[in-house]
């Protein structure tokens, strides 16, 4: 514990900060406790394990497009892992599926993306796997839907090893090995894994199917365990958490069970049971954007480990709340909008009395403990996080390949495709429906220029007039990716499907019919009445103001004043 002074001294610099505590009376005080921590004597290190952990990525390989904290990257996880190796004694990195798909929320009636760019992008992601060192993979639902010959040739192009306990094909046969019994810093690890679906008909489509997961998991438990496993971690992705839970209850025997598919952010690690040595679940949410560690530390040979993680959580929670009032605070005296600047002063508040509450808990942790110990961390892959380059030179090869794919008009990327917007000439199909009334199309901000010169003038005072600019800034002004919210009019109904045209100068940045829809007809029409959106709803805004893009903090009513002004709007 912290001696008496110490603690009185925090207590002290902490009420200086009243019901909101400064900037400056948090830091004091958090430094005082990491201070405190890193003098206190550290329990035996022992044999230093370290599992890295990931599932649900979801088909993602960079970095979020998040204005404020962009998360992920397939470069930045190579790069902790990269720390781990070099901070422990041994490591084991292992994913739990969902990997190769994004989730399956296709609305009704869109296209499939191509197969060509589905089978891309997973080479891709099988190769940064086998670049991070991956040593054990179960499948999702989300990566058999590939299908069984697709993905094993994808896995074993890549040299990804796969365990699956209870996967077989439709005649039966095992398409890949049961488990792994690996030596990690001179200790004996066993990995399995298992999957299941809620829809078996989908399983059988794909290739695959599913047998009891439960019987297969004791059937591996029992094997590893009788081939000298001293732990043993399970891969389970069997669905919702509450399977997951009931799974385990009924395999005894295992250790550490990482969690595909439920997507939650398991910083404590779960315990099912009443047992202190049963099963504990790990699980580091989705989408690539943080990284699981847990650190084992075997110091004697007894099969029980005690959790040192509530004070690695604690630090880990109290450095991204002071990265995010840094933030806050660099923000507040540069915004006009009022409602967002309420909004950043009260999360500054929050964020704040936060910091207070988890300061006084770290003083408050109780003795070291001594024997077999873990911690387990979340690590949020922000910008603190370095891009390894081996697996980043696999991603900007990736990326230009996306562009020159773009630049001939072919279909680039993962996600499903609008049946809305027309497809490029080349995978044009004939049709024998009947002619529909005329579709408006993009005309460009010159077309609206002619007649409204004060809007088009208020326009280009905004941000929306420079949109391309930050993509160019960020060397991805041809990412088909990233262009539809920069441009006007790019993959929309009425639209280009041609990337170099939706970058050209007609219709570079954010112009007006992104938000009052395109103007062709409102241009030819005699009567203009009724034919182009004058009001503009909060709902097509956030077609590209989403949560991840505008770090939660869009306010329709609170932006609408940075592109009104006499002549636009009033």
């Amino acid at each position: 514990m912290l001696a008496p002074r110490l603690r009185w001294t925090i207590a002290v610099v902490m009420m200086a900060g009243c019901r909101s505590p400064s900037p400056v009376a948090h830091d004091a005080a958090v430094a005082l406790v990491d201070a405190a921590v890193d003098a206190e004597p550290a329990p035996p290190r022992g044999r230093f394990l370290a599992i890295a952990y990931s599932s649900n990525d979801q088909a993602e390989y960079e970095r979020c497009g998040c204005p404020v904290r962009p998360l992920g990257g397939l470069a930045r996880r190579a790069a902790e892992i990269d720390r781990a190796r070099a901070e422990a004694d041994g490591v084991l990195v292992v994913d739990a599926g969902d990997l190769f798909l994004p989730a399956d929320d296709t609305p009704k009636g869109w296209r499939a993306p191509a197969a060509s760019e589905i089978d891309r992008r997973a080479r891709l992601l099988a190769a940064a796997y086998a670049r991070l060192g991956v040593e054990a993979f179960t499948p999702g639902e989300r990566d058999l839907a590939l299908g069984l010959p697709r993905l094993r040739k994808v896995l074993a192009d890549a040299k990804v090893p796969v365990v699956s306990a209870n996967l077989v094909d439709v005649r039966g046969r095992a398409p890949w090995a049961a488990d792994r019994l690996l030596d990690v810093a001179g200790v004996k690890v066993g990995v399995f894994g298992v999957t299941a679906s809620a829809d078996g008909s989908k399983m059988r489509a794909w290739g695959f199917v599913a047998r009891d997961p439960a019987a297969a998991a004791r059937d591996e438990v029992a094997s590893l365990r009788a081939r000298g496993a001293r732990i043993v971690v399970a891969l389970v992705h069997v669905g919702p958490v509450e399977e997951s839970r009931r799974l385990l209850a009924a395999t005894p025997g295992v250790d550490w069970a990482v969690l595909g598919h439920s997507a939650r952010n398991l910083e404590d690690p779960e315990l099912v049971g009443d047992a202190p040595n049963g099963p504990r679940m790990l699980e580091a949410m989705a989408m690539g954007r943080y990284e699981g560690r847990l650190d084992l530390h075997v110091v004697d040979g007894g099969a029980a480990f005690v959790s040192r993680g509530a004070r690695a959580q604690l630090r880990t929670i109290l450095a991204d709340h002071r990265e995010q009032v840094a933030d806050y605070e660099k923000r507040l005296p540069t915004t006009t909008a009022p409602k967002l600047h309420d909004y950043y002063a009260q999360r500054l508040v929050e964020l704040r009395k936060a910091i207070t509450r988890e300061t006084a808990a770290m003083e408050a942790m109780p003795p070291h403990v001594t024997g077999n110990w873990f911690e387990n961390r979340i690590i949020p892959l922000d910008t603190s996080v370095p891009d390894q380059p081996g697996v980043a030179l696999l991603v900007s090869a990736y990326n230009h390949e996306s562009e020159r794919l773009a630049f001939l008009r072919r279909p680039v990327g993962v996600k499903p495709l609008n049946p809305h917007v027309p497809a490029p000439p080349a995978h044009e199909k004939p049709t024998d429906e009947a002619p529909t009334a005329p579709q408006a199309h993009y005309v460009g901000n010159d077309a609206c220029n002619r007649c409204h010169p004060n809007a088009v003038a208020v326009w280009n005072g905004t941000k929306h007039a420079h949109a391309l600019a930050a993509l160019e800034d960020a060397h991805r002004a041809r990412s088909p990716e990233c262009v539809p919210c920069h441009v006007t009019g790019y993959l929309r109904a009425g639209g280009t499907t041609d990337i170099v045209a939706a970058t050209s100068p007609t219709f570079a940045n954010v112009g007006c019919e992104n938000c009052h829809g395109p103007g062709s007809i409102h241009v030819d029409a005699v009567s203009k009445r009724d034919t182009i959106a004058r009001k503009v709803p909060a709902t097509v805004c956030l077609g590209c103001h989403t949560p991840d893009q505008t770090d939660d903090g869009f306010d329709y009513d609170a932006f609408l004043p940075s592109v009104i002004a006499p002549g636009h709007g009033m």
